[in-house]
């Protein structure tokens, strides 16, 4: 009953007697001060201790397992190659008719039907053109919708043009959104690293190749110096 009564008073909040007479008040003039401070601190550890522990974890789980749909969400969607293919499809439509509107679309494209491959590579996109795209709400959702940032889409015709043209055609654009697509990943880094050492490895063998035919255009010219120098001239000879 002792158990029960601590509970009621400490959790539930209930202090009260059978008889409706309040229990703690009967308690600290029964026992004195050091009821009340013991009560006190009890009081204060259950509500401002414990009971906060109990929300934090609550709190924290909830948040972690909030997390974690919001992982397997975003990695269905950089799975799905039909969502992808749906927005790239309506990104293209949009370059088109914003080109059209423009007067820069090439002819041969009609907007009526879906253009060939052959006149969809003939569309190039300038940075005046790109920052007229960046600034329509269309093209912004597309983007967010793909998991490219608002941060990635700042300077995204620089890290797009990646031969440094000066503009992108079709193919530029979809395939460098399709590489920025979501967070850097582990295999990002490691691709690159591999890469760099296979340019590396390849910029040696060129080193070792050049050295060698310089040694060999080396010996060839003495040879032929050699020789053109040892035969005796035609008026000397005379």
């Amino acid at each position: 009953m002792s158990f029960f009564t601590c509970f009621r008073c400490l959790v539930a909040g209930e202090c009260s007697m059978p008889d409706g007479r309040p229990l703690i008040p009967t308690l600290a003039s029964t026992y004195g001060s050091v009821f009340s401070v013991g009560y006190y601190f009890a009081v204060v550890f259950m509500s401002f201790g414990l009971f906060n522990v109990v929300t934090s974890i609550f709190v924290d789980n909830t948040l972690a397992a909030a997390k974690y749909n919001d992982v397997r969400l975003k990695q269905n969607r950089l799975t799905n190659q039909r969502i992808f293919t749906e927005k790239a499809v309506k990104l293209i439509h949009l370059v088109c008719n914003e080109q059209a509107k423009f007067g820069i679309l090439p002819d041969s494209i009609a907007l009526t039907n879906f253009p060939e491959i052959e006149d969809l590579m003939r569309i190039r996109i300038s940075p005046d053109f790109f920052e007229h795209l960046s600034a329509l709400d269309e093209f912004r959702e597309i983007l967010r919708d793909l998991d490219i940032s608002d941060e990635e889409q700042a300077d995204l015709f620089d890290t797009l043009d990646g031969d440094n043209g000066g503009s992108l055609d079709l193919e530029e654009l979809v395939d460098g959104i399709a590489l920025l697509r979501g967070g850097a990943r582990r295999s990002d880094i490691v691709n690159v690293n591999l890469m760099v050492r296979h340019l590396q490895a390849t910029m040696e063998t060129l080193e070792r190749a050049t050295k060698k035919h310089n040694v060999l255009q080396m010996e060839a010219l003495t040879v032929l110096r050699n020789n053109y120098c040892g035969r005796p001239s035609t008026g000397s000879s005379t």
